[in-house]
């Protein structure tokens, strides 16, 4: 019998379609959006302060996405090792096989957000 592959063992722990991934991200990249400019609107800034602050948003919104993705992957990965003995680099790792820590990993970036 074939030795199952790194996918095979990330796909058995969660089984998530790659569209469904592609919605949370987008959701949750929508989320973060609102948020972002929910502060900006709150905040005391001149009009070109908030040019740049909008700017700053967008790319600080996609680098919350790979970070949050990443940090699920770890998990998954450490998950995994500890689960099965078998280590599974991060790169190995899907991103639709992290949808659900992504969703919750999100949900917790956005609590914290708003506590601040």
């Amino acid at each position: 019998m074939a030795k199952p592959t790194s996918a095979d063992l990330v796909s058995a722990q969660g089984a998530c379609s790659r569209s469904e991934f592609q919605a949370q991200r987008a959701k949750l990249e929508s989320s973060l959006r609102d948020a972002g400019r929910a502060a900006l609107q709150n905040a005391e800034v001149s009009a070109g302060e908030r040019r740049t602050a909008e700017m700053t948003l967008e790319r600080d919104i996609e680098h919350r996405l790979q970070r949050l993705i990443l940090r699920a992957k770890g998990m998954v990965s450490e998950e995994m090792l500890v689960q099965h003995r078998r280590e599974i680099p991060v790169d190995e790792i899907p991103d639709y096989a992290v949808t659900h820590l992504l969703v919750e990993l999100g949900e917790k970036e956005l609590r914290s957000g708003a506590d601040q």
